[in-house]
């Protein structure tokens, strides 16, 4: 269930940026990089120094008083994956599946299972998916290669 009063405050921010920022002649902008830096500039230089007319302070001071209550993540290595995008595949019968046209090899057997995989929202930045399988992180998902595997060693006859 959702709480309309929770979401009083970003709201309230929202209608401040359109009634304040995007109302202002921005034409000379031609890129999100500079509507990114523009932004920013209002941010710092107009929004964090206008005092509320709520609670009589700046947003930035508002902020500063709960700096004590702000909890961090415990460094880690896998930290940047929080952030990453999720989506679901189900692992086939020979122990892969299938994610952006690629195959890749399920890092354990997982035949028939279906897996989490967590994958950068930047396409083309090098970060493999990474698998999950009931919220257990089991590693970067490794490309199949098709040749590698087909090599078998030679069994005799009766070798099974």
């Amino acid at each position: 269930m959702r709480d309309g009063a929770a979401k009083g405050k970003i709201e309230r921010f929202f209608r401040t940026v359109r009634d304040q920022f995007l109302c202002r002649d921005l034409s000379h902008i031609s890129s999100l990089e500079e509507l990114n830096n523009e932004f920013t500039r209002w941010i710092e230089d107009t929004y964090h120094l206008r005092e509320h007319s709520t609670h009589g302070m700046k947003p930035l001071d508002r902020f500063g008083l709960d700096l004590g209550r702000i909890r961090h993540l415990q460094q880690c290595e896998f930290n940047q994956e929080l952030f990453f995008l999720e989506t679901t595949r189900k692992v086939r019968t020979d122990n892969t599946f299938q994610f952006e046209n690629i195959r890749y090899e399920a890092p354990r057997d997982l035949r028939g299972k279906t897996i989490t995989l967590r994958y950068s929202r930047f396409t083309g930045d090098g970060t493999q998916p990474v698998a999950y399988f009931q919220s257990e992180r089991l590693g970067t998902a490794i490309p199949l290669d098709a040749v590698a595997n087909d090599r078998k060693p030679n069994l005799g006859q009766n070798d099974f």
